[in-house]
């Protein structure tokens, strides 16, 4: 394979020490490893394929690499098999971050609740912002949610800062607060599931209250030197969803309370789910994982129909993106169709600070020393979303490699 022409050195610069925003936090270049459930577990615990797999992204040049859907109980699991934050799964994670340190790169938890998007039947708790119908979970008898009362939100509050400082104390160098996706947080925020009358319900600034509240309070758990960064959709990706107004309204609030960094994302995995995937969708591999003949024919039957197609285009969240950057002048972190050199310039030259990947890295873990070293210029990675299939069975790989 013939080399492509040398990078420039601006972008050379992305591949040097630098401060994750106000923390002190050094990062040894500005790429991060984006939270993508991984699959690695039995039940339920980590295991060696998800140490290997994170040592894999920091030798191939992140300066952090995100851990992915860490329950901050084990009610906010999506399924049984998830992992939840406890004694067993800090032992195994303790071991990922001394591993990870020792190759020179740093390590973040994703925190988050899955509110009622759940099939997990043995939670003694399905809860949400409001009375909302599980289109996911009904089939396993979990059908409509109950809206959560003063003690339950406090409790599941707490649950994040917990958590967060129990991650503090093996090792982690920062967590992710998950306020996107269709997940209970994103859920609160979203006018599409919180239907609620009280101080949660209604604006933007009701909406946002208890989320806000639960990022404040994993920061003041933590102390201010600890980041703490939130994902957050630009958008839901459907109408009458969490708007990009909504957005910018809710950036400028974490930045207020000391937000280290906000990972740009959107979609809401139960209404818009290849919102944020875009590309192909992997009807076969999913209906073969579905975990009940019911289940099978419902997505036989009506997935096809009910589950959007979203041309894949690079960079596909950065017009909205830029909107943000405006707004705001903590860290912020682009997520979104990442695939090729040309593209990362035209990022870092927007104003970005940080760049998040997954599926190129799921494609090739030594993906940002290629580009660097000018062996390649874009991805590899077609956007098959067969990875996607793979993290319900052994874990995510790629079909292609």
């Amino acid at each position: 394979m013939s080399k492509v022409k040398p990078i420039s050195a601006s972008f050379h610069t992305a591949f040097t020490e630098t401060n994750l925003g106000h923390s002190g936090l050094r990062l040894n270049s500005s790429f991060v490893k984006a939270a993508t459930y991984e699959g690695m577990v039995d039940n339920g615990i980590p295991n060696k394929n998800l140490i290997d797999h994170h040592v894999s992204m920091v030798k191939g040049g992140v300066g952090m690499t995100t851990v992915a859907y860490g329950a901050v109980s084990s009610d906010g699991r999506t399924f049984k098999e998830q992992m939840s934050i406890n004694e067993a799964s800090l032992e195994v994670l303790k071991e990922l971050a001394e591993k990870v340190h020792g190759e020179g790169g740093k390590v973040s938890m994703q925190l988050t609740h899955c509110g009622y998007f759940s099939k997990n039947k043995a939670s003694k708790s399905f809860m949400a912002p409001s009375r909302i119908f599980n289109a996911y979970g009904f089939l396993s008898g979990l059908v409509f949610s109950k809206a959560m009362n003063e003690e339950e939100l406090e409790r599941v509050a707490l649950d994040f800062a917990n958590s967060a400082r129990a991650l503090q104390e093996i090792g982690f160098d920062a967590v992710e607060i998950h306020l996107g996706h269709g997940y209970l947080l994103s859920q609160f925020l979203s006018p599409l599931t919180n239907k609620r009358k009280d101080r949660y319900g209604g604006s933007i600034n009701n909406r946002s209250r208890y989320p806000l509240y639960v990022v404040d309070k994993v920061i003041k758990t933590v102390g201010p030197d600890f980041p703490v960064l939130v994902k957050l959709n630009l958008d839901d990706g459907i109408k009458g969803g969490f708007s990009l107004t909504d957005c910018i309204f809710v950036s400028k609030k974490l930045e207020e309370i000391g937000c280290t960094a906000i990972v740009l994302s959107g979609g809401f995995t139960s209404k818009s789910p290849f919102y944020l995937l875009r590309g192909k969708v992997p009807f076969k591999g999913m209906i073969k994982n579905a975990s009940s003949v019911a289940e099978k024919l419902t997505m036989g039957i009506l997935g096809p129909a009910i589950i959007r197609k979203y041309h894949f285009k690079e960079n596909f969240f950065l017009d909205k993106a830029i909107q943000v950057r405006k707004e705001v002048t903590l860290d912020l972190i682009y997520l979104g169709g990442v695939d090729s050199k040309i593209g990362m310039e035209n990022i870092f030259s927007k104003g970005f600070n940080f760049i998040a990947l997954a599926r190129p890295l799921i494609h090739d873990p030594e993906f940002l020393l290629k580009i660097k070293d000018g062996i390649i210029d874009k991805s590899g990675c077609n956007r098959c979303n067969e990875c996607i299939v793979e993290m319900d069975r052994k874990g995510v790989k790629c079909v292609l490699n």
